[in-house]
């Protein structure tokens, strides 16, 4: 900050000496020189280029002699800088997607959280992000972290692996070609309430996707994905996990996106059939209603 000032008064000194009038004299030779601004000093008056600050944000993640609690921080920080467009982009240039990858592997579960969801901002709307997240292998190894991992670990993994494939067709279709329904229907089977939430919220989103005829048939995913959804066992996974909810109050959000997941099946053939076909569900509805009376179950009332 000294330097910083000294510059200022030298620099203002002759500013005002240039600016006396407008025939202002040549500098004397006696006047100090402009002295150059020192690139420390630049960076306290702009601030470091966002792309400085996502490299040093990897290298103190990185660092083994970064305590947990600063490696978590700068995570943070670098999740807020890729949540602009172009520093998203621009993790390819600076070779930091195959970084950002490997962490989901780290040890610390809370490393693995904050580097997922970096991957998952980054990806969100971006194509080019996109891209690149895949041509690094992202998909598949979020998918890894999903299948098993600690419960929030899991849930981060799903945000990730959510804002690859909505509104990305070529990503959902390398998500089907990696089995990702399957990992999704494990994440029903046996996730936490607040993955089978967010799993439930995606498969109605993806559905909701596959079924908006306003949209340009190349940019939504086809029939076929909803009818998989019906054919793969999703109703009775559905079913069983509602069956749990019954006896968890903390439940009431997993149940009603189960609830909205099922009508919105229940709007294609396929999927009205396997939830008509499912003695399960009706049974597992009727125990979650006295749970979660305020969840409107009147239409998958009238399908099943």
């Amino acid at each position: 900050m000294e330097s910083l000032l000294k510059w200022a008064v030298l620099n203002g000194a002759n500013i005002n000496k240039a600016t006396a009038s407008e025939d202002a004299p040549a500098r004397s030779s006696t006047d100090p020189a402009p002295q150059p601004l020192d690139p420390a000093v630049l960076d306290v008056i702009l601030g470091k280029p966002a792309s400085v600050q996502m490299t040093e944000c990897m290298e103190a993640v990185e660092n083994p002699e970064t305590p947990l609690d600063a490696r978590e921080i700068a995570l943070d920080d670098l999740e807020m800088l890729v949540e602009n467009i172009d520093n998203a982009q621009n993790l390819e240039p600076l070779n930091l997607w195959p970084r950002i990858i490997k962490l989901f592997a780290d040890p610390e579960p809370s490393i693995r959280i904050g580097a997922l969801w970096v991957g998952g901002t980054a990806v969100q709307h971006n194509p080019k992000a996109q891209l690149a997240f895949t041509a690094h292998g992202g998909l598949q190894r979020a998918l890894e972290v999903l299948k098993q991992d600690d419960a929030l670990v899991r849930t981060k993994a799903l945000y990730c692996v959510s804002s690859f494939i909505r509104a990305n067709v070529q990503g959902l279709t390398e998500f089907i070609a990696n089995e990702g329904l399957s990992v999704l229907l494990k994440a029903i089977e046996n996730g936490s309430s607040p993955l089978r939430q967010k799993t439930f919220f995606l498969l109605r989103s993806l559905i909701d996707e596959a079924l908006d005829t306003e949209s340009p048939e190349e940019l939504r995913p086809g029939m076929s994905l909803p009818n998989a959804i019906a054919e793969m066992g999703f109703v009775a996974a559905s079913a069983a996990a509602i069956k749990e909810m019954a006896s968890d109050e903390n439940a009431q959000a997993a149940y009603e996106q189960a609830v909205e997941f099922l009508v919105v099946l229940g709007k294609i053939d396929s999927g009205l059939k396997a939830i008509k076909a499912c003695a399960d569900l009706s049974i597992a509805v009727e125990s979650a209603k006295s749970r979660f009376p305020e969840v409107d179950t009147k239409e998958l009332d009238q399908m099943i």
